[in-house]
């Protein structure tokens, strides 16, 4: 059986964002492991354009293509699919990740693919391939959605939640580990560090899945599955593998949350210094991890001391909002004062936050919005800052569709580009007066903080485009007709502000990077 995994490019064109994909390599090595040769085409690496693609789908032929994205890549992926089955028509087409397994029926009714993996993906996956691979309906594979010989559309009961010690560690030799490093220009300020004087080798590892929250704005893959972090052996085993046979000397920890509890982070921690590794890295943390003054502060200090110690550059929270009735809309379970307490925490020890800001809930007004920038500015933060783009599965997209702000999903999957532009505005403002409040509180903390950016680059996007007016869209029905199929091109900006900071631990921020 020939096989053919495509790694998307969710960012042609652009300098950055262009990072290993953790998901996509996961699921490449355990269906090696069960015994498949496969090949990759990597369009992210090569930024191959769709005329590219087209041609590489047409000329090369495979019994099963392999594809996953996030959601807001949803119209390229209902376009690959169709080009696949244009030129190969008997292959099967198997979807993962949030674009399909966060809207299985509708990604099914809206293009021809053949499989959509819900939620985990190694085993199902897998599993899926030996079905294949017999001849044998697929009723029995579970954590899939699929359709029937018959054209039926149907779901199959989600799959437990496994061991994730128990997964192989990610291979990378798939993937032109060099060429990422190069195209990554040698530092990760991305991930809030910048050193000119070294070369920055960065690879990311997982060591967690999934969240023990359910914000209403946010969805994961393992949304239905309980938080799992892997053992701090599995996790020193793969980061010692990294630097070894990849020279990697900073590994992002690609999670959706790295640690639960302050009680399981010093136990990681502890394990990073007790063993002969070297490396920096960064993680993804709540804002209440080090900011909840119901934990004993000094407990707190020394774990994020034990954190400076064994490496850590930075971490990745997120404030969101500085309004207490917009938090509890978000389901955020947190205050905004353990935002500062974390803040003033992490700068303590010389660890550099990153964080972001979500305006646009339905309760948001100007006032609301000033109160989040005041916040920021109080403490010396210039956040990423994106307006709520309500996603399948949340909260947010059932609110939208209740209240008639969503009236046709395809057609707004197809509308969506990132966070950073107005896709649905559901507040009482004007998209105008939003765009105003965000330029000028922006540029109240360019201002403040001596950065020295420019106003295009406040929020890091090409600014409110047309293509994302609802009344421009193409209400497509494209099952099987790839020439009807015209793609939005997503705007390209990074969901992460991408500014660094030199870091005083005295006074804070003393310095800006764009």
């Amino acid at each position: 059986m020939q096989i053919l995994f495509i790694n998307p490019n969710l960012r042609p064109g652009s300098p950055t964002g262009k990072f290993l994909p953790v998901g996509l390599a996961s699921v490449m090595t355990f269906v090696k492991h069960r015994g498949y040769d496969y090949d990759l085409l990597d369009i992210t690496l090569s930024d191959f354009d769709d005329e590219f693609v087209d041609g590489f789908i047409r000329d090369h032929d495979y019994d099963v293509f392999l594809l996953g994205s996030i959601v807001t890549h949803y119209t390229w992926m209902k376009w690959c699919v169709n080009t696949i089955k244009k030129y190969h028509p008997k292959s099967k087409v198997i979807v993962g990740n949030s674009v399909g397994g966060s809207i299985p029926k509708l990604f099914l009714q809206n293009s021809p693919a053949d499989v959509v993996i819900i939620g985990e993906g190694e085993y199902s996956c897998a599993d899926t391939l030996d079905y294949f691979r017999e001849g044998k309906d697929l009723d029995n594979v579970s954590g899939i959605a699929y359709r029937t010989e018959l054209g039926a559309i149907k779901i199959n009961p989600d799959r437990k939640a496994g061991n994730i010690d128990d997964l192989p560690m990610v291979d990378w030799n798939d993937f032109d580990v060099e060429k990422y490093f190069n195209i990554a220009g040698g530092t990760p300020s991305t991930f809030g560090v910048e050193n000119n004087e070294k070369v920055w080798r960065t690879m990311p590892v997982t060591t967690a899945r999934g969240c023990v929250f359910k914000c209403t704005f946010c969805h994961y893959v393992f949304w239905n599955d309980p938080y799992r972090h892997r053992s701090a052996e599995s996790v020193l085993e793969e980061c010692g593998r990294n630097i070894d046979e990849f020279g990697a000397n900073y590994l992002n920890f690609w999670d959706d949350l790295s640690f639960s509890s302050v009680n399981q982070a010093e136990r990681f921690v502890d394990h990073i210094l007790a063993s002969d590794l070297k490396f920096t890295w960064s993680a993804a943390v709540r804002s209440d991890l080090f900011g909840n003054p119901k934990i004993d502060y000094g407990k707190r200090l020394r774990v994020a001391e034990k954190f400076k110690e064994s490496g850590c550059a930075s971490v990745g929270y997120s404030l969101e909002s500085a309004n207490a009735e917009i938090l509890k809309m978000m389901n955020k379970k947190v205050q905004s004062h353990y935002f500062e307490e974390q803040v003033k925490l992490l700068r303590k020890v010389g660890i550099t936050s990153m964080t972001s800001v979500v305006f646009g809930y339905p309760i948001e007004t100007k006032e609301t919005m000033r109160e989040t920038f005041d916040y920021c500015e109080k403490l010396g933060i210039y956040p990423s800052v994106g307006f709520l783009l309500p996603l399948p599965s949340t909260g947010m997209y059932d609110y939208a569709l209740k209240n008639g702000f969503i009236k046709d999903e395809n057609i707004f999957l197809d509308s969506i580009t990132e966070r950073q532009d107005i896709c649905l505005n559901m507040t009482q403002m004007t998209d105008n007066e939003v765009i105003k409040e965000l330029k000028d509180g922006c540029g109240r903390l360019n201002d403040s903080m001596e950065l020295g950016l420019s106003e295009d680059s406040f929020i890091r996007t090409g600014g409110y485009k047309e293509h994302t007016k609802l009344d421009k869209l193409n209400g497509i029905k494209n099952h099987g007709k790839t020439d009807d199929l015209k793609r939005n091109q997503n705007d390209m900006s990074f969901n992460y502000n991408q500014q660094t900071f030199d870091v005083n631990p005295d006074t804070g921020p003393t310095e800006g990077k764009p």
